[in-house]
């Protein structure tokens, strides 16, 4: 089966949440038939089954572009450039002004859509694998024996369904910590496979059940997942799929998300392993923007023994990931697509083209790059729009723009522009920076400042000989510089319990861009920062509960 052959169940919940049918995702897969479960008999048309899950995660509407963009907006280090993105309110300025709640085909209404997608093909799979129908007696090629797939094949199910259970709790559930029991309510996702509007009647779980559910599938995945795609054992559909360290990874997040240092610590160094033989090795500094945002398709180093920074990434299939397109998320809020004349320079904050957003002032002061020496600075950052040549560093007149969604548009855009890209979801660059974070908490400070000087150096710092007294702060600054863009900030200050600054809204015109706040900072666990459930998924399940 070509990988480019997908596909898949269309979810009822999906419909649901979205009010839309599957017609238009079919339409982006080469073929139109539906496999209907009961029906499922081969290893094959499970792997069917799990590449439809993947196809619909990654979409520009979910894990590929939504996803990521939510932990920016939400957050402090991006800023309106754009003033018709915040003029005519679209779905993701919504988020930025804080007054998006509630909007059934919002960047959360799409995000839950194609999530449920991904999540109701995954427990198909899981109800499949139970009931014993899927039956190869005499098989003797081992990629099609289903005693010899049942393993990887429910391990990337469980993987897929801890991975959307996950983001949905961290968005429509208040935060770890909320309450004292972690009683109040978590995702929507159902895990039971949805096939009719009649299956729509089940309660939302806890944040707590929701986490110990998550984890609970991430450790048979650990077990089940093998460590690589073997083209003697796997079909050729495993290739850009999961493998036991992306469920490790996965696995750090979570524990990070509650703060649990222990854990986090534990899996970090099953990931990554001990001492400075980290499994998964940084690429140069130079070389980020080719070998971390410019790959396309499957690469060498993806789920092969032959590793690198990359952990686990959405690979993109040229011309079916609707992702991919110019438009694209990522691409069109932080892609400067063509450079500004004098005249548009001129006033910035009436800018009228260009991407929706820029890094914010506050960026600039927190991140507080080694301009001279960092790569990160020099390479990932496009600092070149100004009004003046002589416009200093930290002027709000000197624009900053994220590259690592893409750079420069030319007439024939490739991946360097960002279309036709993976999205990286996990490298092993955030790993290590949460090990000195846990390191540094437990009191291991050698252990801590090795991690944190493994980035450094990389980016083209020098090593710190000694540790600083503020070695903490030291290590999550680094991790603003490392992962700004990435979605990463809006859960790292509500897992810190720290307030969200209203950072550069409160220059918009008239405070506009945070009006519904009264231009204040933020409580971690502010109700402006978590969604409401879709109204048309509390009209289909009698059982669904609304936050407040």
């Amino acid at each position: 089966m070509r990988l480019t052959q997908i596909l898949s169940l269309c979810g009822v919940a999906a419909v649901a949440i979205s009010g839309l049918s599957c017609k238009n995702y079919l339409d982006e897969v080469s073929s139109k038939t539906l496999i209907q479960a009961e029906n499922v008999r081969t290893v094959q048309e499970l792997d069917i089954l799990m590449t439809g899950a993947y196809s619909g995660i990654a979409r520009e509407v979910a894990f590929g572009g939504n996803a990521p963009l939510i932990g920016d907006l939400f957050a402090d280090l991006v800023a309106v450039n754009n003033i018709n993105y915040r003029n005519s309110p679209s779905r993701s300025s919504l988020v930025y002004t804080w007054t998006q709640r509630e909007l059934d085909y919002g960047l959360n209404g799409e995000f839950l859509q194609w999530s449920t997608f991904g999540l109701n093909n995954a427990n198909n799979v899981l109800e499949i694998l139970r009931s014993g129908q899927v039956q190869t007696p005499g098989e003797t090629d081992p990629r099609l024996d289903i005693n010899q797939q049942r393993g990887r094949i429910e391990g990337d199910a469980r993987f897929v369904r801890a991975l959307c259970i996950f983001e949905q709790t961290r968005l429509l559930g208040y935060p770890w910590g909320h309450t004292p029991d972690n009683s109040h309510p978590g995702p929507v996702g159902s895990y039971r496979s949805v096939a009719s509007f009649g299956d729509l009647a089940y309660p939302r779980l806890s944040v707590k059940a929701a986490y110990d559910s998550v984890l609970n599938d991430l450790r048979m995945a650990e077990r089940l997942l093998p460590e690589r795609y073997d083209p003697a054992l796997h079909l050729p559909d495993m290739q850009p799929r999961a493998n036991k360290y992306a469920a490790l990874a996965l696995m750090a997040r979570v524990y990070w998300q509650q703060d649990n240092v222990d854990s986090c610590l534990a899996v970090c160094n099953r990931l990554l392993g001990s001492g400075n033989n980290n499994r998964f090795p940084l690429v140069a500094g130079n070389l980020m923007p080719a070998q971390l945002f410019q790959r396309t398709g499957i690469t060498p180093t993806t789920n092969s023994a032959n590793r690198d920074e990359v952990i686990f990434e959405l690979v993109n299939v040229v011309g079916r990931n609707s992702r991919t397109t110019n438009g694209a998320p990522l691409r069109t809020h932080f892609t400067l697509q063509s450079p500004y004349t004098a005249a548009q320079l001129a006033n910035v904050n009436n800018l009228t083209s260009g991407p929706n957003l820029r890094m914010s002032q506050r960026f600039k002061t927190l991140a507080n790059f080694d301009r001279t020496r960092d790569l990160r600075y020099r390479t990932l950052i496009d600092t070149s729009q100004a009004t003046t040549a002589a416009a200093a560093w930290n002027s709000p007149n000197r624009l900053w723009f994220s590259r690592k969604w893409g750079s420069l548009g030319t007439t024939n855009l490739g991946p360097v522009q960002g279309v036709n890209s993976n999205v990286v979801m996990y490298r092993s660059a955030e790993f290590l920076l949460m090990r000195a974070e846990m390191n540094q908490r437990k009191g291991n400070t050698p252990l801590a400042l090795n991690d944190l000087n493994a980035i450094r150096t990389r980016a083209g710092l020098p090593a710190l000989a000694t540790a600083p007294a503020n070695l903490l702060e030291e290590i999550r600054t680094e991790f603003i510089r490392e992962t700004f863009s990435e979605g990463t900030r809006i859960h790292d200050l509500r897992r810190l319990r720290q307030p969200v600054n209203p950072g550069d809204r409160s220059t918009s015109p008239s405070g506009v861009d945070c009006a519904s706040a009264n231009c204040s900072e933020l409580p971690w666990n502010s109700r402006l920062l978590v969604f409401l459930v879709p109204q048309s998924l509390i009209d289909r399940n009698p059982l669904m509960v609304q936050n407040d």
